[in-house]
């Protein structure tokens, strides 16, 4: 079994299950958890529900529509003592309760590019041609699950079309959203071989370099 470490979290996974990424890490980092009632919506493996609940959240409630990811959501979760609630969900369909935090980080990436990458192993669950639409969907019903002043952390790349996204934005959550951190990250080689075939408003140029980005922002029920 491999193991990786999140945060000095010990997380065991296999080849058939999405791993933490910077992005996960730089979410936990930059999210406001501590004393709420939270939702981690697409938990993959768990670590932002193990994170979130043994550093100060009141309860977490781990979702997934993958049984690879909950399988191992509940195994990492029982080998770091933490009494997070994991269970079976299409986005929100299975959820009956509201939240002080609902954390979103489903994928953002072009289905192109998600088979470009490499990143997701095959059976994971992935976002469409826009690289959006679960993205849509959760801004569109998450203020049914959200308590008053509730808040919505959403993880975008510049790999989706996120003129759709700030779109939803708007309609859904209107002067109440802000970005909360941002970051460039180089091209990897398989990226830089196959740039041809990317969206030229998908990626930066700076310095001779290639980098794409990815930004967390915070958008709260009023």
């Amino acid at each position: 079994m491999n193991k990786v470490s999140f945060l000095d979290i010990e997380l065991e996974y296999d080849e058939k299950v999405f791993r933490p990424t910077l992005l996960t890490e730089k979410c936990a980092l930059n999210v406001d958890y501590k004393n709420k009632k939270i939702l981690d919506l697409g938990c993959g493996i768990g670590p932002l529900a193990i994170y979130f609940e043994k550093n100060g959240a009141l309860s977490v409630d781990a979702i997934d529509i993958y049984d690879e990811h909950l399988k191992f959501a509940k195994k990492n979760a029982f080998l770091n003592n933490s009494k997070i609630n994991v269970f079976k969900s299409d986005l929100f369909k299975s959820v009956s309760q509201k939240y002080d935090l609902i954390c979103c980080d489903v994928s953002g990436v072009k289905a192109e590019v998600a088979k470009l990458t490499g990143w997701f192993p095959e059976e994971v669950p992935k976002a469409d041609e826009t690289g959006a639409n679960l993205i849509l969907d959760v801004v569109k019903s998450s203020g049914n699950f959200l308590k008053q002043n509730g808040e919505l952390i959403v993880c975008t790349t510049s790999f989706s079309d996120e003129k759709l996204i700030f779109k939803s934005f708007k309609k859904y959550y209107p002067n109440s959203f802000k970005k909360i951190y941002s970051e460039k990250v180089p091209f990897s080689k398989r990226l830089n071989k196959n740039i041809h075939i990317l969206d030229k408003d998908s990626f930066i140029q700076k310095d001779g370099k290639n980098y794409w980005q990815f930004s967390i922002f915070s958008l709260k029920k009023s």
